[in-house]
């Protein structure tokens, strides 16, 4: 049995087709663009050279004219002034229009001329040249007319004027000659392109009909090649919509006939792979929704950054904690905020992306609050790089670290109270009764010179001291736990300010007080709230010994209730503000340091803060916010501190 010849592929036989009837297409397009060359090249030597330069000639032609019959008149006796005027003008104005003739005509030069062309602008240009040397010869001949003409010598003007006209004559005949030979080459360029037009137009109709016929001939045989795809298109079709039942069977036994069965079996196979896909995707569907759900409901902020330092995941609990949100996904960590503000996590992010272990940060300063940080590896191991990607979870732990801080502070309190209360009962009884020595030797020395009566009184006055001294630590030990009750502190202040108004005018200082309106309700004890006022403005006079305003409002701030009082004194150094608060600690020659440690604890017990800032223009600033009173809070408060 003979060998069966290998049979060309489909691709290949379309291939030849199409080759086939494109080196039809081609040859006629290469002849229509090769004819087309020609014709706009004989067009721009008409356009670019024959007309521009036909056209100047004439102009310069009619000059000329009009040139010749002027100079007749002159000759003639007739408008001698208004014709030595126009031909003055002319003789300065011809040889401009002779350059533009000659401008013209080296444009066409430098166009691509034929022969017979290229020989008739040289004709041209030496037509135009002797017409210059004919202009430059009568100059001297119009000087010597009108010489003649101003002495009034009759015979010899008109032999210089028949000499001139002579010359213009001749000038005017070559200018003639020269527009005529440019216009039978304008004649003959266009007669040469409409015959090869001609001739062209009958070639590329007969090549334009073959290769016509040719295109019809592939085009109807590639179809039924090609047949059998638009039933396989449909049925690729139905199997994206997923229908993979209705079969096709191969029409022919060639590329196509092969490809749908090939079709068919990767049919079967996707459909085993789909219903394998969708179990798969339905487990993956419960297991993201419950991750989600997780995820959404967590009171800590989730960060996940790839290997790349690219922020992919985030929770809303982030925009809370972290400052993070939704919008920042997909972007380089180091261009957000919070890196910034904690400088710790990127270093932390960094050591665990690069194959640390996990990194924590506990109770982290972030702005105002504190923050506990966990970042640990997250997925399988990153790029070429080695970086994998990390897990940062964050909870704000800032009333915990404040909690703790005032259980802390409270701690130190009551026991330094402890000790107040023990040292001033033992300190107490031996001052009253060193007073009253000191009351009953007074008077045994009744009549004793002045000096020793001023040391008793020293002496009396230094009991005094230790006396309030030892009030103020009784104080500090017995301050009783606050009654909370919902109370106005914007009427407490304005009745505060009244009353020790009276007491600074006395030191040269006027109280400025501004309540706000419309303030919430806060939970407070109004006498230790008293205390807590007269202690700020005391310390705020004797910062101002040379006198001055104090300021004290009240408004609206963050949910609660914001009291500030101001000075203008010289202000606390930045080494004695670290220590303001501190037991015992004053920058007074006479202070016993407990006033704002006092103060302090009052705001404290009432869930409020305290803080002490330079004032703007110079001076201090003390500020107490205390939050506002919820329904029931004051009597549920005051019920667990009596159950305590």
């Amino acid at each position: 049995m003979a060998a069966r010849a290998p049979r060309l592929t489909i691709p290949t036989r379309i291939f030849l087709s199409i080759v086939l009837v494109l080196i039809f297409f081609g040859t006629a397009s290469g002849a229509s663009l090769y004819q087309h060359q020609r014709t706009t090249q004989r067009l721009r030597l008409l356009q670019e050279g024959y007309l521009p330069l036909a056209t100047s000639i004439a102009r310069a032609m009619a000059q000329q004219a009009v040139f010749e019959a002027t100079l007749e008149r002159l000759v003639d006796g007739r408008g001698v002034a208004n014709a030595r005027w126009y031909l003055d003008g002319a003789r300065r104005i011809r040889p401009a229009d002779l350059d533009r003739v000659m401008v013209h005509l080296r444009r066409a030069r430098r166009l691509q001329l034929p022969s017979e062309d290229a020989s008739a602008l040289v004709e041209i240009e030496g037509g135009l040249t002797d017409v210059r040397a004919a202009y430059v010869e009568s100059e001297d001949r119009f000087d010597a007319l009108y010489d003649a003409l101003e002495r009034e010598d009759a015979g010899q003007a008109h032999q210089v004027g028949l000499s001139l006209k002579t010359g213009e004559a001749t000038a005017g005949r070559r200018l003639r000659g020269t527009s005529a030979l440019v216009q039978r080459r304008m004649d003959e360029v266009s007669r040469a392109a409409a015959e090869q037009e001609q001739q062209f137009v009958y070639l590329v109709t007969a090549m334009a009909f073959v290769a016509l016929l040719v295109g019809l001939v592939v085009l109807w045989w590639s179809h039924r090649l090609l047949a059998p795809l638009p039933l396989l298109q449909r049925r690729v079709a139905a199997v994206a919509r997923g229908d993979l039942d209705d079969k096709i069977a191969p029409a022919r036994d060639d590329e196509i006939g092969q490809l749908t069965t090939e079709f068919e079996r990767m049919v079967d196979a996707v459909a085993a792979r789909d219903r394998q896909l969708r179990d798969a995707a339905e487990i993956l569907r419960e297991l993201q929704k419950m991750q989600e759900q997780i995820v959404t409901g967590l009171r800590a902020g989730v960060l996940v950054v790839d290997g790349s330092g690219v922020l992919r995941t985030t929770n809303r609990a982030a925009a809370v904690v972290l400052g993070v949100d939704a919008a920042d996904v997909d972007r380089p960590l180091s261009e957000l905020e919070v890196v910034g503000r904690l400088p710790a996590l990127a270093e932390a992010i960094r050591r665990v992306a690069e194959g640390g272990e996990r990194a924590s940060l506990s109770a982290a300063p972030f702005g105002d609050r504190f923050v506990d940080v966990l970042v640990t590896p997250f997925g399988i191991d990153g790029g070429d790089d080695g970086r994998r990607g990390v897990l940062v979870v964050a909870d704000d732990v800032t009333d915990e670290v404040k909690t703790k801080a005032r259980l802390i502070q409270t701690e130190r309190l009551a026991a330094i109270g402890r000790m107040a209360a023990h040292v001033t009962h033992e300190v107490r009884n031996p001052l009253s009764s060193i007073g009253l020595n000191v009351e009953l030797l007074e008077e045994e020395l009744e009549g004793v010179g002045v000096e020793s009566k001023a040391i008793l009184r020293s002496i009396t006055r230094e009991i005094d001291r230790l006396t309030e001294i030892t009030e103020e630590y009784l104080r500090l030990a017995r301050l009783p736990i606050p009654r909370l009750e919902p109370e106005r502190l914007g009427d407490i202040v304005e009745e505060v300010g009244r009353f020790v108004a009276r007491e600074l005018e006395t030191s040269g200082i006027t109280l400025r007080v501004e309540v706000g309106a419309d303030l919430p309700l806060v939970a407070a004890d109004e006498s230790q709230i008293r205390q807590a006022l007269l202690n700020l403005l005391r310390n705020a006079k004797d910062a101002m010994p040379d006198g001055g305003e104090v300021g004290l409002d009240a408004r609206a701030v963050d949910g609660g209730l914001e009291i500030r009082v101001r000075d203008r004194g010289e202000g606390i150094a930045p080494e004695a503000a670290l220590h303001i608060f501190d037991l015992f600690y004053s920058t007074k020659d006479r202070g016993t340091g407990l006033g704002l440690p006092l103060t302090q604890q009052i705001v404290a017990a009432h869930g409020g803060t305290i803080r002490c800032q330079d004032a703007e223009g110079g001076g201090t600033v003390f500020t107490m916010w205390f939050p506002e009173s919820r329904p029931d809070e004051g009597a549920v408060e005051v019920a667990v501190r009596h159950e305590g």
